[in-house]
C-alpha cells in the first residue's frame, strides 16, 4: 500500500482546494438567463471559436434551437447543453 507523507498529503489538499474554488468561481461568473439560450454569436465570443467549429460539435450532438419562423435564422444553444457537452457538467 502506498502512503503519502504528511507534506504531500497537505500539498494534495491544497491542490483539490484550489480546483474546487477555481470551478466554483468559474460557475458564478456564468451569466444567469432567464431562458438558459444563448446565442450562435454569443457562443463564438464567449469561448472564442468559429462557426465551423459549432458546426462540428452539432454534428457531434450538440442541440441547436431555432425559432420556428420562416424568415428567422437566430440560432441558440442551451447553456446547460453546452457545459455537458464540453464535459464541464454531467
Amino acid at each position: 500500500m502506498f502512503s503519502l507523507s504528511k507534506e504531500s498529503e497537505q500539498e494534495l489538499a491544497r491542490g483539490v482546494l484550489e480546483l474546487v474554488e477555481n470551478y466554483l468561481e468559474a460557475r458564478e461568473m456564468v451569466k444567469s438567463r432567464l431562458t438558459g439560450l444563448i446565442s450562435a454569436q454569443e457562443v463564438m465570443e464567449e469561448l472564442d471559436i468559429k462557426y465551423k467549429t459549432l458546426q462540428k460539435w452539432e454534428q457531434a450532438g450538440l442541440r441547436r434551437y431555432q425559432p420556428p419562423l420562416e424568415d428567422t435564422r437566430k440560432v441558440f444553444y442551451r447553456v446547460s447543453d453546452i457545459l455537458v457537452f464540453l464535459g464541464v457538467e454531467t
